[in-house]
């Protein structure tokens, strides 16, 4: 049973770019493995990767030494506000009526 409306669109080129991208997945893949066969690379790239880890956990934790620093005077002059004469006890809370669904069904129906 079909909509008369129902198109249908043809998949064959949105599928073969997914072959294309994945092949090109695989190739690089590839050239990767091939370029880590030669000595030194894998050497020199592991060195690069720590210096940039290294420089992104430097700039992290210098952020966060700039912020400390700075929050610490905005906290002093920004001060804490708060109400006075204000009563925060239990004796002003009403116990809450329990409803259900049905309840209000049958109010609906009155």
């Amino acid at each position: 049973m079909d909509a008369s409306n129902l198109q249908k669109r043809k998949t064959g080129p949105p599928a073969l770019l997914l072959l294309v991208l994945a092949a090109a997945v695989v190739a690089l893949i590839a050239l990767a493995v091939y370029a880590l066969t030669f000595p030194g690379v894998l050497e020199s790239l592991l060195r690069a990767g720590l210096i940039i880890l290294g420089a992104a956990v430097a700039v992290i934790v210098i952020i966060y030494v700039v912020m400390i620093i700075v929050a610490v005077p905005m906290y002093a002059y920004k001060g804490e506000s708060y109400q006075k004469d204000v009563s925060y006890g239990l004796e002003g809370v009403k116990p809450v009526k329990e409803k259900s669904s049905e309840d209000n069904e049958e109010e609906e129906s009155k």
